[in-house]
């Protein structure tokens, strides 16, 4: 007898690893498809700008799709597919020598000038400047990614601007950030942007069969609506870190409704709690966006009957906490509250101390609700 159909896994079963960005190629990565033509028709005409600016909401596919040009461009068999080329597989495996990303580092979360010039190293930092003045090794260009490039310091972005405007002939460079923004505007001028939208829900969908996960599950489709059309969010989601964040919101969030001020520092640390929280300022940025979605989810129970709610809601798996935070608060308190929370993702970035300026923002939704 022939065995049935194995079933597509819930949500609640183990997650399958998740593809590294960089183990992408342009043919594995979901969506995107007029970005991904854009490249493909620029390198064929050999009109690639040397410097590109990725840009969109953070887990849409920014740095995959670095990763699947820096493959693109040095591959020999163009990158394509399931090429097990040593190109390939040397960049997704991170060891490819013509292949420097560089990321914020240190307490300030900063990309400075260390390593830029001779008699600026330090002991963990790369040299760049030699990689800059030499030729490919292994590949036919040489590919400098800066990761999160908003976070560049002022000389460090005066530096690259000279980059930017002089640079080698075999040299690609690629800017990733969600937040073009906080560049400097001559930097900015100087790439040629690409911005990266959300995912439609069908491509959503595909990705998340992808992941052996079926998009007919409940839990598979609350996933997906709390995604906002961002792969890498999903896998964040799948992975139950997310899940987890979200739980401790709930508590923080309940606890400092029950108490007050009393329990502000608690309650801040409370959402604060995760094993890389803060690092480059990313995990924290999630840890924003779960508190807005809260304050989002409450809103929408003011507004429309709570079957209707619900269909919308983001954190419809904690509807009774939802309530009642809803219950206790005024609508106007909850809007003020929203619009702090979006101002909130402007001034955090370059804020290292995240403890105080989540104690801050709960001091701040405190007032708004005793007003």
């Amino acid at each position: 007898m022939t065995p049935p159909p194995a079933a597509k896994k819930s949500v609640s079963a183990s997650a399958p690893p998740a593809t590294p960005p960089s183990a992408h190629n342009f043919d594995s990565i979901h969506g995107h498809d007029l970005i991904k033509r854009y490249l493909t028709s620029a390198m064929g005409s050999q009109a690639l700008p040397h410097a590109l600016l990725f840009h969109g909401p953070r887990g849409v596919g920014k740095t995959s799709m670095a990763y699947a040009l820096a493959k693109t461009l040095n591959c020999p068999n163009g990158g394509r597919g399931e090429c097990a080329c040593d190109v390939c597989r040397k960049i997704s495996t991170q060891v490819f020598s013509d292949l420097v990303v560089v990321e914020p580092k240190g307490a300030a979360g900063q990309i400075t000038l260390a390593g830029w010039k001779p008699g600026r190293e330090e002991a963990d930092t790369i040299p760049y400047y030699r990689f800059v003045d030499s030729r490919p090794l292994e590949g036919g260009r040489k590919i400098l990614m800066l990761r999160q490039a908003d976070r560049m310091n002022t000389a460090m972005a005066n530096h690259l601007l000279k980059l930017i405007e002089e640079p080698p002939s075999y040299l690609t460079l690629i800017l990733v950030t969600h937040r073009p923004g906080d560049l400097l505007t001559t930097v900015r001028s100087r790439c040629a942007p690409l911005k990266f939208n959300p995912l439609e829900q069908s491509e959503m969908e595909e990705f998340a069969r992808s992941q052996d996960l079926s998009s007919a599950d409940s839990g598979t489709a609350n996933l997906l609506r709390l995604a906002e059309g961002r792969p890498g969010l999903l896998i964040d989601l799948i992975s139950g870190d997310l899940a987890t964040r979200r739980k401790a919101t709930a508590s923080a969030m309940d606890l400092f409704q029950q108490h007050g001020f009393l329990m502000l520092f608690r309650a801040a640390s409370e959402l604060g709690k995760s094993p890389t929280w803060g690092a480059g300022g990313e995990v924290f940025e999630t840890t924003l966006q779960t508190l807005q979605a809260w304050v989002r989810d409450a809103i929408l129970l003011k507004v429309m009957p709570e079957g209707e709610a619900r269909k919308l809601m983001l954190n419809s798996d904690v509807m009774e906490a939802v309530k009642t935070y809803a219950a206790q608060n005024e609508m106007p308190a909850l809007l003020a509250a929203y619009d702090e929370l979006q101002n909130a993702f402007e001034y955090t970035a370059r804020q290292t101390d995240k403890a105080y300026v989540l104690e801050t923002l709960l001091m701040r939704l405190g007032r708004l609700k005793q007003n």
